[in-house]
């Protein structure tokens, strides 16, 4: 089995993406590093995340879509999520280009608005259905909901939500079409 077609496949196991979430990821305990540093290492990438508002007016004056990424302070995933996925190189480079970024305390009480309506953070994350964090959401340009990822997303799977949604490919199909047709042109690729 090539390794796109194990990643693919893993992928459609995990297909609750374009649908509201589902459980994160299951009382997991991430790996400890003592004495991690703040600071990036080498080759890692830090992203410019915006607050909920100020992403929505960007992403409406840029015609881009909108990852949310869905947080709390004291969640070991969502540091490792923002480590190994958000700090790869492949993955900042493409979401810089194609999106516009917003992070999203789920327990915050800090004000923000979402379709015509004024909100808490927190009361943000029961609306869209999270259930566990980290949980990544996609937005089109105008805040509509694409779908939803619960739980840490390696930078690999990422990159094909990302580029599903950011090709706009949920206008022609679902995420399991598109993936069967990434892996038919990588098959002819080689």
């Amino acid at each position: 089995m090539t390794p796109l077609r194990s990643t693919l496949l893993t992928l459609l196991a995990a297909s609750s993406l374009l649908s509201l979430p589902g459980a994160a990821a299951g009382g997991a305990v991430p790996p400890r590093r003592p004495g991690r540093s703040a600071l990036p290492t080498p080759g890692e990438r830090r992203l410019d995340w915006l607050a909920f508002d100020a992403a929505a007016a960007r992403a409406s004056k840029e015609g881009k879509h909108v990852i949310v990424d869905v947080y709390t302070t004291w969640c070991g995933w969502c540091k490792v999520m923002e480590r190994q996925t958000y700090g790869d190189s492949e993955v900042a480079d493409y979401l810089t280009r194609n999106f516009v970024l917003a992070k999203v305390n789920g327990e915050s009480s800090a004000k923000m608005h979402w379709k015509g309506q004024e909100m808490t953070e927190r009361e943000f994350t029961r609306m869209v259905g999270v259930n566990g964090f980290p949980t990544t959401f996609f937005f089109k340009p105008d805040l509509d909901v694409v779908g939803g990822v619960p739980g840490f997303i390696s930078p690999q799977a990422f990159m094909i939500y990302a580029r599903y949604v950011g090709t706009r490919w949920y206008e022609k199909g679902n995420i399991q079409d598109f993936m069967k047709q990434q892996e038919s042109k990588a098959d002819s690729a080689q």
